[in-house]
């Protein structure tokens, strides 16, 4: 679904194990060609303390590939991306250590792929990583275009980036069947998907 929505994701597909469902996700610092690459947590490349009980939030990764990026217009689009998925299919985990960096050259970073984004029917809306700020850790349509000056993107490439993102979100069911969910697993993760923030995103395409 992340893909689709036009986000960077790990490689990843579900196998059946003793009736079990399990993830494979291929590890993105492993190139083919053989090695490893050098990876970093976005807690380490803002200078987050283990255990730092401050809170941080998306601006301060802005930031930080604004200064070590090797690419930073297109890695702060990806992860305005990521902010707005993240908000309509209530990923509430999206602490510091769900997001990385690779070693490109020199010192200069790149964005990873996107990894652990999990939909929490059951959890409050705000994110462990807050948008920014000012707005805290509201996980709002609101709160996610108050940013958009900031992260220098304007309206019309917004737009085209919210467009798909939506879009992906809104065919979560027939994501949630092809993977073998029942009506009552489609039922139980109901409240992730079907929110006041998903009509927010759709008022603001209109």
């Amino acid at each position: 679904m992340a893909r689709r929505a036009g986000i960077d994701a790990a490689d990843a597909r579900l196998v059946e194990s003793d009736g079990d469902a399990i993830a494979l996700i291929r590890r993105f610092d492993r190139p083919a060609g053989g090695g490893r690459l050098m990876y970093v947590s976005a807690a380490t490349m803002i200078g987050a303390e283990p255990g730092d009980a401050q809170e941080h939030a998306y601006t301060e990764i802005v930031d930080a590939l604004r200064v070590h990026g090797s690419a930073p217009t297109a890695d702060i689009e990806e992860l305005w991306r990521r902010i707005a998925f993240s908000i309509l299919i209530t990923n509430v985990d999206d602490h510091l250590m769900n997001h990385g960096f690779l070693h490109v050259d020199r010192g200069l970073w790149r964005l990873a792929p996107a990894f652990d984004i999990t939909p929490f029917p059951e959890r409050l809306r705000e994110l462990k990583t807050w948008v920014s700020e000012e707005v805290g850790p509201e996980a709002t349509i609101d709160a996610f275009m108050s940013v958009l000056p900031y992260f220098r993107i304007t309206l019309p490439p917004a737009m085209e980036m919210l467009a798909p993102i939506e879009q992906a979100v809104a065919g979560w069911k027939d994501e949630g069947r092809a993977l073998g969910m029942t009506g009552a697993d489609l039922e139980s993760f109901a409240e992730a998907f079907e929110h006041g923030e998903r009509a927010a995103a759709r008022a603001v395409l209109a």
